[in-house]
């Protein structure tokens, strides 16, 4: 068969799309090759502005094994050393020479199978994780290698989101460029979280095995390390076929990758391993007080936060790192206050097997120092456990009145001390009147002041109507700083104008609230250290409380003379301080009986206590546990300091007036038939009533 050329004109035609396609080719070349520079482009200025590489932590501080040191300053500036921080059995540090070569090829196998070759990023995992990211959709990325695994127990960043990954890629590779191969995986060991509280290979093989994990076997260090992947699925101790199913899983995938024989495959196999199920008890060489307990917390907090450690690399950094920490105790106000709280026959005896518990919080106004913490009865038996002083959380009941009513009406200008306000029942329920006052009785007329001194819940509520709970609930979380408000319920009259509060306060919020009224309006943020340096000597952390202008000085003179005139003749005046010395405070009961409360200041410090039982339960009435526990402790503190008086601002004045009008008085209010009504007012100059009565 004879094959015919292509025409001179075919020919043309195709050479003319050979050079049309290869020109579209050429385009969509450059389209691709433009965007990608400009995805690039995008992606560096993208990593330069939001991605920090740097991972900021002195990771080889992580393996001291160095007393950290709680200090305190005295008047003179000198320091002193308050307490020594030792670490514990859980979190026991062991050097990569004492860790078996097979837990090693065990973590190697399972997690992270070209460690010995990548730069801190498996390209092969990472690209196959950002394939399942946009084709099935799946938000766990996966592709993790042991460098970037360490990097999250180091930050504790473990959130599914791209922009934590692309961190977590970069940190990775700036870790390997710093860091060997053997101190990544000797940090890993040691930081990876194994169950039962375990955290790092040490601790895991006393509590699984008993023994030290320079001794464990083959098919051991294959159950141990396969813990990791789910800590509670895998824990032999409650999932024993689990953790021997993902034993058999890594014995297999290291026999696959070379890290051991056949033999050695088999015979691990066939061990039957031995638990030990014997609970380990915590070498404790000291027991912590409550306010070095509240330091450790509060360090703890801020390394996370300002450091961007992981929980528990800032805790081993407090108790092996060497820090040293400087407190803001006051020694002496310290003891005074565990002199007290040690004594059971401080506090009244009750009926019940289980007596209440008491806790109090000691401040500086003028600096938000905590001078001295107690979280609990008696003698404290543990390092760490419940501090009732700022980790339990109560209803205030009438010690709230000061700071969520009667501050902010007269800090709106609503009311001052001699406003009038009705000792009367806002509305009937059922044949009930509400509010109900503690006495049942009902006066009719009265003062703010009064309403105050009498802690009369219907004047509380009566002014809250006025104010508001809106500005109420403002005033105390944006300028008093509370935050266990609950703002769906809270925001209501029965718990701000009679302290009914959903979770409550804790005793520490409330120390540091009323630390406005003696500091003239302003708020400053408690806390029980001033700076920590690491090891070296250098800085880790320095506190720089944050301080709110909460009130007018104006409004803090005003309520300075009426939480005075609580002491003088009202509720609190059973807190009145030997050798007169002046002070302010405020009483609180919940409405069922189970909380106390005395919140008060002289002009040197403010102090707050709570009394109650763990298990809220009724408080039979008697005179305020709370109470006579703040007076003894202050009468301790002050007996040998000089008596001061509050500051009084030179523009209030005395004048007399009509306590039903809060208007300057006539003959009427003076004749009148129940007896003078005429009382002397306190008010500053632009408060000074011009009207009669």
């Amino acid at each position: 068969m004879r094959i015919r050329k292509p025409s001179k004109r075919t020919m043309k035609k195709m050479k003319l799309w050979s050079i049309f396609i290869g020109k579209i080719l050429l385009t969509l070349l450059i389209i691709c090759a433009a965007s990608a520079i400009i995805c690039g482009i995008v992606f560096a200025i993208y990593v330069n502005k939001y991605i920090d590489p740097k991972i900021d932590i002195e990771v080889e501080a992580l393996k001291l094994n160095y007393s950290s040191i709680v200090y305190y300053v005295d008047e003179n500036g000198g320091e002193h050393e308050l307490e020594r921080l030792y670490n514990v059995q859980n979190r026991t540090w062991v050097d990569l020479s004492d860790i078996p070569e097979n837990l090693i090829n065990a973590a190697i196998a399972i997690e992270d199978e070209r460690f010995e070759k990548h730069h801190g990023v498996d390209w092969k995992r990472t690209a196959g994780a950002a394939l399942n990211l946009f084709f099935k959709m799946r938000s766990d990325f996966g592709g993790s290698t042991i460098t970037q695994k360490l990097i999250k127990n180091l930050t504790g960043d473990k959130q599914d989101t791209v922009n934590r990954k692309i961190q977590e890629i970069m940190r990775a590779l700036y870790l390997e460029r710093h860091y060997s191969k053997d101190t990544i995986m000797e940090f890993y060991l040691n930081t990876i979280y194994l169950g039962q509280g375990c955290y790092g290979v040490q601790t895991a093989s006393e509590t699984y095995f008993g023994k030290d994990v320079k001794d464990l076997s083959l098919a051991e260090c294959a159950s141990l390390i396969g813990i990791t992947n789910l800590p509670t699925y895998y824990d032999p101790f409650i999932n024993p076929d689990n953790n021997k199913k993902r034993q058999q899983a890594i014995l297999k995938k290291m026999l696959k990758l070379r890290k051991i024989t056949k033999e050695e495959y088999e015979d691990a196999l066939a061990l039957e391993l031995t638990f030990n199920h014997e609970k380990r008890t915590e070498d404790i060489l000291s027991k912590q007080s409550y306010y070095v307990d509240q330091v450790i917390e509060d360090v703890i907090r801020d390394l996370i936060k300002e450091r961007g450690y992981s929980y528990q690399v800032a805790e081993r950094m407090i108790f092996s790192g060497g820090l040293k920490i400087y407190s803001a105790i006051d020694p002496d106000i310290q003891n005074a206050m565990d002199e007290v709280f040690k004594n059971d026959a401080n506090f009244p005896k009750y009926k019940s097997s289980v007596q209440p518990e008491c806790a109090m919080v000691v401040m500086d106004p003028y600096t938000g120092r905590v001078l001295g913490l107690v979280g609990g009865r008696g003698e404290k038996n543990s390092n760490r456990i419940l501090n009732r002083a700022t980790q339990t959380y109560r209803p205030p009941g009438s010690s709230i009145k000061p700071l969520a009513v009667y501050a902010p009406a007269i800090e709106y200008g609503l009311i001052n001390p001699q406003s009038p306000v009705d000792d009367a029942p806002i509305r009937v329920y059922r044949g009930s009147p509400y509010p109900k006052n503690e006495t049942r009785v009902y006066s009719g007329r009265i003062s703010i002041l009064k309403g105050l001194m009498d802690s009369l819940n219907t004047a509380s509520m009566r002014t809250l109507e006025k104010l508001t709970p809106r500005r109420s609930y403002n005033f105390l979380t944006a300028n008093l700083g509370f935050t266990s408000l609950d703002a769906k319920r809270d925001i209501n009259p029965a718990p701000l104008s009679l302290g009914a509060l959903t979770k409550g306060v804790s005793v520490l919020e409330m120390t540091a609230a009323y630390c406005v009224f003696p500091n003239d309006g302003i708020y400053i943020e408690p806390h029980t250290y001033t700076k920590v340096l690491d090891s070296q000597d250098r800085v880790l952390l320095e506190k720089e409380p944050g301080i709110i202008d909460a009130m007018s000085v104006k409004t803090s003179a005003y309520m300075n003379y009426m939480l005075q005139k609580v002491i003088s003749g009202g509720t609190g005046t059973y807190a009145k301080l030997k050798r007169g010395m002046p002070a302010a405070g405020k009483t609180g009961t919940t409405d069922n009986d189970q909380d106390r409360w005395f919140v008060g200041y002289t002009p040197y410090y403010a102090g707050a206590v709570w009394f109650g039982y763990d298990k809220p339960q009724y408080i039979s009435k008697s005179l305020s546990p709370a109470l006579t526990t703040w007076k003894k402790v202050m009468d301790i503190i002050h007996e040998n300091l000089e008596i001061k008086k509050f500051k009084q601002p030179d523009d209030f004045v005395y004048v007399d007036v009509c306590s039903c009008s809060g208007l300057l008085p006539t003959k009427e209010c003076l004749n009148d038939p129940r007896g003078s009504q005429v009382t002397r007012g306190y008010f500053h100059r632009e408060d000074v009533p011009t009207k009669y009565c």
